[in-house]
């Protein structure tokens, strides 16, 4: 077996290390890896690395996953760490809810991964209980 067909069915193009986020593996596709399930703003992200410099930019993106015209995209640094939260960007903003796509640079190499951030009504379920029900009625 040729080192490169080896290399070839553990990386991809999309996914040449493995990212998770949210506690979710990106799983591998063409042209971009995905996070299946949205996640929220402050999830965590890890990069399994040994890389003492990780670069991620976070990109929001449209429906056709082309980058929305004149948005920035946010930066986050993993220096001597392979772990972070996504609200730690440069900036110190918190990504919105949307469609983002997320390239993670360590090793010479980029993950390319679609991910979508929850609203804060898809990530928090609110539950309120009354000891007296008669004092929800409307009168």
């Amino acid at each position: 077996m040729s080192a490169a067909f080896a290399y070839s069915l553990f990386a991809s193009d999309s996914l040449p290390f493995p990212v998770s986020v949210g506690d979710q593996a990106a799983k591998d596709g063409t042209p971009f890896a995905k996070i299946e399930n949205p996640v929220a703003a402050d999830a965590e992200l890890s990069v399994e690395s040994n890389d003492g410099m990780i670069i991620v930019n976070v990109h929001a993106v449209d429906a056709k996953n082309e980058p929305v015209p004149g948005s920035t995209p946010a930066v986050i640094l993993l220096q001597g760490k392979s772990k972070t939260n996504l609200d730690k960007t440069m900036d110190g903003k918190q990504l919105a809810a949307g469609k983002y796509v997320m390239s993670v640079v360590s090793e010479g190499k980029t993950a390319s991964i679609l991910l979508t951030i929850k609203s804060f009504t898809q990530a928090k379920t609110i539950y309120f209980f009354a000891a007296d029900p008669n004092c929800l009625r409307v009168r």
